[in-house]
């Protein structure tokens, strides 16, 4: 007879309790739905990931085989895979120089020229892209006015705000991941008055209409819930990360109002090797349109011959999930 020993470490101090709460199976993605309906103010459905989430805002969205839809270019490429998957055609947007998500100059022209074509996108996707946060007051009108509405991934921005209103409720809807910031691993799609479809869609209720299914394990939101209260101090202490680092470099993009400081966008691409060697974690990803997979795919720049992404391309993103002896490293590495 062979004896199975799980070790579990609980870096934070708060999953302890999770574990006999999820072993004794009780309702936790209920639990969980109901603490981000209070921490964004907007309903929400638990689901087994950010990509699950993105497919049913999606599909909630209208998007079949064939149809537009709006894209950022600085963003990570799964999400534009996401598009793919339910038969979208990705049309990238540049991202403003300032925000560095989604630029209103490139999204007014795409929706002009969608207007042209009598082809208008089923959705715009506007990233919080790397926890920066996007102008929605901009943004959201300009949608409001082409009768588009509007996905906003929060991933990367979970705790980050905008004016006072919480990242993941400033569009039609919204998808928060848990596991850039917090360690649980599930995604939660916040879908206002379309939180009976969204359960249909994704299994949750069931559908004959649909063989996949979303639904994140019970043991897996337990570790959410217990973890959920850290996510303000880790936005906290990433938020004095950066801001220092601002101060003792000039090779820090300044954040923007509200950041989530998941990460520094730093101008130290030549040095990635360097910093991955000294234990940072560190991402480079290209604007999505230049991938060669894209590269017929339509793309509108900020300005007419200026791709304010392409501007950022002697930049990478280093975690600001640090300590201060790394914060101090990491200055010097880049300020060499």
């Amino acid at each position: 007879m062979h004896t199975i020993t799980m070790l579990f470490i609980d870096r934070y101090g708060y999953s302890a309790s999770a574990l006999a709460d999820a072993m004794s199976g009780g309702p936790n993605t209920v639990k969980l739905e109901r603490k981000l309906k209070n921490h964004t103010g907007v309903n929400a459905v638990a689901l087994s990931s950010a990509d699950a989430a993105l497919h049913t805002a999606l599909f909630l969205s209208g998007v079949r085989d064939g149809d537009y839809v709006f894209v950022p270019s600085f963003t990570f490429y799964s999400y534009i895979a996401a598009v793919d998957y339910i038969g979208g055609i990705p049309v990238f947007l540049d991202c403003d120089p300032t925000t560095r998500c989604v630029s209103p100059h490139a999204l007014e022209t795409a929706l002009v020229w969608a207007q042209l074509q009598d082809k208008p996108p089923r959705t715009v996707i506007v990233d919080n892209a790397f926890g920066s946060i996007a102008d929605y007051d901009v943004l959201l009108p300009l949608c409001r006015s082409w009768n588009v509405n509007m996905i906003e991934l929060a991933c990367d921005a979970f705790s980050g705000n905008y004016k006072g209103r919480r990242c993941g409720a400033n569009g039609d809807y919204g998808v928060l991941a848990f596991d850039k910031r917090l360690a649980g691993g599930g995604g939660a799609l916040l879908c206002g008055d379309d939180t009976e479809k969204a359960k249909q869609f994704a299994r949750i209720v069931y559908s004959e209409s649909e063989n996949h299914d979303y639904r994140m394990n019970d043991f897996i939101a337990a570790l959410d819930i217990a973890q959920f209260e850290t996510s303000e101090k880790l936005t906290a202490r990433a938020r004095k990360n950066l801001a220092a680092l601002c101060e003792s470099t000039d090779k820090i993009v300044p954040p923007t109002d509200g950041d989530a400081a998941t990460y520094a966008l730093c101008r130290a691409a030549n040095r990635m090797n360097e910093l991955k060697n000294a234990g940072f974690d560190v991402k480079k990803p290209p604007p999505v349109h230049t991938l060669p997979k894209y590269r017929d795919n339509f793309y509108f720049e900020h300005e007419k011959g200026y791709s304010a992404c392409e501007h950022f391309s002697d930049c990478c993103l280093v975690s600001m999930d640090i300590s201060l002896l790394q914060r101090i490293r990491l200055a010097k590495i880049i300020g060499n």
